[in-house]
């Protein structure tokens, strides 16, 4: 049987058949091992349908419109990469979760953005990584951004079964163009992108939660607005 904390995903079972197809040995086969009585059916029994959800900060809408226009660009010239068909947005932190977990999630966020002010926002011109993996517009404000992304993490993992099965936080927010590049795709991509940018400033007044199946080609779909305002 499966362990009691394990949960059987649909990511989990497409990484154990590309481990199977490499030579390892199934781990979820293994498990059932123990218990004759375990059959084939059972196994799916526990597969779980999971969607990827991400709080993000909006970009202005002119902003936004020119990072599609550009991502479009993109794909003509280099092909897939990570961001290729979402909408753009300063990640704060994601998480992998069965969609009936989309309600407590948003109650969390709400409790979350209570009391936090609006604040400006300052962004700068295109950069890179060090790596040459991945190509953002620089951020100001980041120790705003930064208490703002600790509080609503904290209140989301305040929920034992949303944190049991995991919130990736983002550690060093930036508002991210295309990322997971291949070195012939970052030097056409920056050929194209390097001089784009410039500094901009907008209010950020709220957050928003979107979702995406998990696949490359899905589409963001909105979930919900969370307006930050000062209570009184």
């Amino acid at each position: 049987m499966l362990p009691r904390t394990s949960v059987l995903t649909i990511r989990s079972l497409k990484d154990g058949s590309r481990a199977i197809a490499m030579g390892a040995g199934p781990w979820f086969l293994c498990g059932m091992a123990r218990k004759a009585t375990v059959d084939a059916l059972s196994l799916f029994d526990t597969l779980v349908y999971t969607c990827q959800y991400r709080l993000v900060i909006d970009p202005a809408s002119h902003l936004a419109a020119r990072i599609m226009e550009w991502r479009q660009a993109l794909r003509e010239r280099i092909g897939t990469f990570n961001e290729a068909y979402q909408m753009p947005g300063i990640v704060l932190f994601q998480s992998e979760l069965p969609p009936e977990y989309e309600g407590p999630l948003a109650d969390t966020i709400e409790r979350g953005t209570m009391g936090f002010p609006p604040f400006a926002l300052n962004l700068g011109g295109m950069v890179h990584s060090e790596d040459r993996k991945s190509i953002h517009i620089e951020l100001g404000e980041k120790g705003t951004i930064a208490a703002l992304r600790q509080r609503l993490v904290d209140n989301v993992r305040a929920n034992r079964r949303i944190k049991k099965l995991g919130v990736a936080v983002e550690e060093h927010p930036r508002l991210v163009i295309a990322s997971g590049l291949k070195a012939d795709q970052f030097t056409t991509a920056w050929a194209l992108l390097g001089n784009q940018g410039g500094m901009i400033q907008q209010r950020v007044s709220d957050v928003v939660l979107m979702k995406r199946e998990l696949d490359t080609t899905s589409i963001d779909q909105h979930v919900r607005t969370f307006p930050l305002e000062m209570t009184a």
